[in-house]
């Protein structure tokens, strides 16, 4: 209730546009980009790791109900909506915009060499978590889940599947021995 009180014009735009960075599309978007790019093991990795946060997204919100604000709100108190923002789904707990936004920035953060570079990725996952709350979409608890799965999530797929897995063998070296090198 309390960050919801704080809505003005240009907020309301901005947070509209971040929310949409942990949308599926835009993260398809990115695959296509590093593929374009030849970053083959990130596309996979990010791919993996978008897939498997969503699925353990799905769960959660099968397994545990919880409705979004505006429902758990509809009869206590009158809370801020915004025009064209749709609820997907009746179950708010955890959020996937979340999960993936933060398993993007999180891979991202990762591969970068500069991390400053990191650190705006995690901003901007932040941004985005944040977004969910601000537009009456999730509980704060949503987006602490929803960002951890994501960030979980990334590491573990960053650590199991290492570049070694995607590259061809080359001669001398066995393909196990490629397959478990870390980054």
């Amino acid at each position: 209730m309390y960050i919801n009180s704080f809505h003005n014009r240009i907020s309301d735009d901005f947070f509209i546009l971040i929310t949409n960075i942990g949308n599926g599309l835009f993260i398809i978007i990115i695959i296509a980009w590093m593929l374009i790019r030849r970053k083959k093991v990130w596309a996979w990795q990010t791919g993996i790791s978008f897939l498997t946060s969503g699925l353990i997204v799905q769960i959660g919100k099968h397994a545990i109900y919880s409705p979004r604000p505006s429902a758990f709100f509809q009869s206590k108190a009158s809370i801020h909506l915004l025009q064209g923002i749709t609820c997907t789904g009746n179950s708010s707990f955890p959020s996937g915009h979340t999960a993936s936004v933060f398993a993007l920035a999180t891979l991202l953060s990762l591969y970068s060499s500069d991390k400053r570079w990191g650190i705006l990725y995690l901003s901007i996952a932040f941004l985005a978590g944040f977004s969910r709350i601000y537009l009456s979409q999730h509980f704060p608890v949503d987006v602490l889940v929803g960002s951890a799965i994501g960030v979980l999530v990334s590491v573990f797929i960053y650590c199991l599947l290492p570049s070694g897995i995607f590259e061809k063998k080359s001669a001398g070296s066995s393909w196990m021995f490629q397959s478990i090198k870390l980054h």
